[in-house]
């Protein structure tokens, strides 16, 4: 079995990181905001169990500040924040609240880190 999850390239201030993940479909989404303008790809990943220590070591420094990734299996759930990372199952609540006020208190909105409903639904 492998780690399903989805990495937003924009997010990275390295591209090093995909190459430690297999993708296995990546969607472009338009940014038309007042601030933003252009592009967000989002690609959908598996990453094999003997290279996920080195994926999520990885993607902690790869990660740009105030952006998250995540990886899913067996109802398990790792979420990588910049200098940070959160594990735990939908059953430990918890850990999910923990993972949840570190995203909003770095300025993520809440709508993005509702983490329960992407582990049965790693890619969204």
């Amino acid at each position: 079995m492998v780690w399903e999850g989805v990495i937003i390239e924009e997010s990275l201030e390295s591209k090093y990181l995909l190459k430690l993940a297999k993708i296995v479909k990546t969607e472009q989404s338009i940014l038309e905001s007042e601030e933003e303008k252009g592009f967000l790809h989002f690609h959908n990943i598996e990453v094999e169990d003997d290279k996920k220590a080195k994926f999520v070591e990885e993607a902690k420094n790869a990660i740009k500040q105030g952006w998250y990734l995540h990886i899913c299996k067996d109802g398990k759930m790792i979420v990588v924040f910049k200098g940070q990372s959160f594990g735990f199952t939908k059953s430990q609540k918890d850990k999910i609240e923990q993972a949840k006020k570190y995203g909003m208190s770095i300025g993520i909105i809440e709508e993005q880190v509702q983490f329960q409903e992407l582990i049965d639904n790693p890619h969204g």
